[in-house]
């Protein structure tokens, strides 16, 4: 049951339509909501990793107070917590899945919801693999509702495994599940003899009503055939398992999640 939810978002003024769509989440599920603002200090460091430090440090501290101000008046009266983490970019990437543990999902917004889009994508990469917790990427404009409908990228792996188990949180009793397979070959070790058919199984054992799709991506990346069904199908949810194809985890993830970083016509959920 979700009851503990995490947003985070950074010092720029263009998440005001992200936060008034987390509070309606927070509201829909009666759960308690943090705000986390995550205030990168401007530092020579910085500026060679995510561009030139445009403001002082006076500036800096001016703003990040601003904004918690901000964020207090937009959600005064609803019990929220909202606190500032200030520090050094590198120091924040670390920091931000240490604080997504203590929450039962971590929300983040669309990629032009925040002032470094750069900066946002590594931190969604790094709560994605090392908080333990599964995040939601909302989309533009998106009005809160039930998830009824679910489209599942299932690949067999252990990441796609929990994905699907924290899926079953947030979905609605008797939901509709599309397990989607992209160029699933049969295998001992992965898929079985009918790929999709086993994990269908286990969600239909759990009152879950489901249909698996077998697709080819014909020259198209994975992201986008899952994107295009997930746009096709209507569905209310697209579900991922974040996985990492190199040692430095902090900078690249693989294929489809990586792809899909920066949002789509749908939330999706990543969990690893």
């Amino acid at each position: 049951m979700l009851k503990d939810i995490l947003a985070i978002v950074d010092t720029g003024e263009a998440d005001e339509q992200f936060l008034k769509e987390v509070l309606a989440f927070a509201r829909l599920h009666e759960a308690h909501l943090s705000i986390a603002i995550l205030s990168a200090i401007p530092t020579p460091d910085y500026a060679i990793a995510f561009g030139p430090p445009y403001i002082v440090l006076a500036d800096f501290l001016k703003a990040s107070e601003e904004k918690q101000a901000r964020v207090e008046k937009l959600v005064g009266g609803e019990g929220v917590e909202v606190r500032i983490l200030s520090d050094d970019p590198a120091i924040l990437l670390d920091k931000a899945p240490v604080q997504a543990r203590y929450a039962d999902l971590v929300l983040f917004g669309p990629a032009a919801a925040y002032a470094n889009q750069r900066l946002r994508r590594r931190l969604v990469e790094n709560v994605a693999l090392s908080s333990g917790r599964p995040l939601l990427v909302l989309p533009d404009a998106w009005q809160p509702r039930a998830f009824k409908h679910l489209l599942v990228g299932w690949n067999a792996t252990r990441e796609a495994t929990r994905a699907v188990s924290e899926a079953q949180m947030l979905a609605s009793p008797g939901a509709r599940i599309e397990i989607v397979i992209v160029d699933g070959d049969p295998s001992t070790r992965g898929h079985g003899s009918d790929p999709g058919a086993d994990i269908a199984r286990n969600l239909s054992r759990h009152g879950f009503a489901v249909t698996v799709h077998a697709l080819a991506s014909d020259g198209n990346s994975e992201a986008e055939v899952l994107e295009g069904m997930a746009r096709r199908q209507q569905a209310d949810m697209l579900v991922l398992g974040a996985s990492a194809h190199s040692k430095l985890r902090e900078l690249f993830l693989g294929g489809v999640t990586h792809d899909l970083l920066d949002g789509a016509p749908v939330p999706i959920l990543f969990a690893h």
